[in-house]
């Protein structure tokens, strides 16, 4: 067992003998200031035992009635007066009882003073002599047949030891032994996920991504269990993070290799024909170009995901920045003869980073104007909605296959319909990051027909 379960098992070993003994103590001395108060109710003396062995005697000879013609007579008379108690808190002589006299009675506690006699046919009485039950003008000398000893037929004796309550020394052992066991069992049922989450710990330290503690916690319902299924988590994310960056390095280089290879190409050209070596230069310049495009989206894209970019957020109209895009993806559309229809017909003032969101918006666009047709249109609307701004975007291109939609955001990914079309799959992995730190969503559908219609929302300042 480590450190932790030890600590905890004496913990609780330490919490539940001190409650123990504590409990123990205050029944203790309670039940001790009880006899000692019930030594004072009731008279232990020879002469008080004496009298009370003559009248069990009498009770278990001659029955009740001979006992309740004796106790009469001894009322009569300056002596000390025995109480005769049935077992349903009546007195024979329906004299008073005091509330620790009452007590004492109706426990199980055996007091050597009070005696319990029978009657021949079976009936109890607890026989007893008060400390103030003598008949007034008594005295406290008992009589001279009661000086050495009881009269006859009486059976008497000298009075033993008086006996308080004994320590309570059996609970203070069965706490100690339960709370060994339990405390045992307490430390051992928290600290084993402990340990299970250390060595869970050990293994992605170790580069096991796949390490997970949920199942090993069991049915368990408190909040160990909560930190590992947030430990779980974030091995998930690690894992999804570091799976990310392989497919980033892969795809980068798969990317890369093209070009590269068509400028090895264009200068070994350049080097064997070199009256072409405009032409060479020219498609040279051309896939360093793409080289350097492709480089500055990963690079945009990691600092998007890694969240080191900070937001310099400022007031931005939607209408004078859609305005500009348009106007930028009007030159482009031109080459395709594609119309663009823009309607702003809601304006709305945002809190953004404008050249992010410009890039992010563009990225959209552009994606319409390159898959759809030569001499077609596309559509550019805008609209608010429960204290949105909704922009929408149509074209009439091939669309996406419905079992891409949900892939269309990853990096690198490119659907299937987008044939010969060049790209690298980073435009729309890019918008979603920027949406995403705007608080913005995007949602892409196919229209019936043909064709794509992207929404995106974003939050009105």
């Amino acid at each position: 067992m480590g450190r932790l379960f030890w600590k905890f098992f004496f913990f609780f070993f330490l919490a539940q003998m001190t409650s123990i003994i504590g409990v123990s103590l205050f029944f203790w001395f309670s039940a001790h200031q009880d006899s000692q108060r019930l030594e004072h109710e009731i008279r232990t003396g020879p002469t008080a035992m004496a009298l009370i062995d003559a009248a069990a005697e009498t009770l278990h000879h001659g029955g009740e009635d001979a006992l309740l013609n004796l106790l009469q007579q001894w009322a009569q008379k300056p002596m000390p007066q025995v109480y005769a108690v049935d077992e349903e808190g009546n007195e024979l002589l329906q004299r008073p009882i005091s509330g620790p006299m009452h007590h004492a009675l109706t426990s199980n506690d055996d007091h050597r003073a009070i005696r319990e006699g029978t009657t021949p046919d079976g009936k109890a009485y607890h026989l007893f002599v008060p400390a103030h039950g003598m008949h007034a003008g008594a005295m406290l000398v008992p009589p001279d047949h009661m000086r050495h000893g009881p009269p006859p037929g009486m059976m008497g004796g000298p009075p033993g030891p008086r006996r308080g309550p004994m320590f309570p020394w059996a609970p203070i052992w069965g706490g100690v032994i339960a709370s060994l066991v339990f405390a045992g069992l307490l430390a051992w049922y928290v600290s084993k996920p402990i340990k299970g989450l250390r060595n869970a710990f050990d293994r992605v330290a170790g580069g096991n991504l796949k390490a997970r503690i949920g199942p090993a916690m069991g049915r368990r319902r408190d909040e160990l269990v909560d930190l590992g299924r947030s430990f779980d988590r974030m091995t998930e994310q690690l894992d999804a993070l570091m799976q990310g960056q392989k497919r980033l390095l892969h795809y980068v280089s798969h990317e890369m290799r093209s070009p590269l290879a068509r400028l090895q190409v264009g200068i070994g050209l350049a080097k064997q024909s070199p009256e072409k070596l405009d032409a060479t230069l020219d498609r040279i310049e051309m896939e360093s170009m793409r080289m350097d495009k492709l480089l500055g989206e990963v690079l945009e894209l990691s600092r998007l995901e890694s969240g080191v970019m900070a937001l310099k957020k400022e007031k931005v109209m939607l209408g004078e920045l859609l305005d500009s895009v348009v106007d930028d993806a009007r030159f482009e559309a031109s080459a395709k003869n594609i119309h663009i229809h823009s309607n702003i017909a809601a304006d709305a003032e945002l809190e953004a980073q404008p050249d992010l969101l410009y890039r992010a918006i563009e990225n959209v666009l552009r994606n319409a104007i390159k898959y759809s047709p030569d001499y077609s249109e596309v559509h550019l609307e805008t609209a608010i909605r429960d204290k949105q701004c909704v922009l929408l975007i149509t074209d009439r291109g091939a669309g996406i296959p419905e079992s891409e939609l949900e892939h269309i955001f990853q990096p690198f990914y490119r659907a299937d319909s987008s044939g010969q079309i060049a790209g690298h799959g980073l435009g729309l992995a890019i918008t979603k990051q920027v949406l995403d730190l705007h608080n913005g969503v995007i949602h892409i559908q196919n229209l019936t027909g043909g064709g794509l219609r992207v929404e995106i929302l974003l939050p009105i300042a």
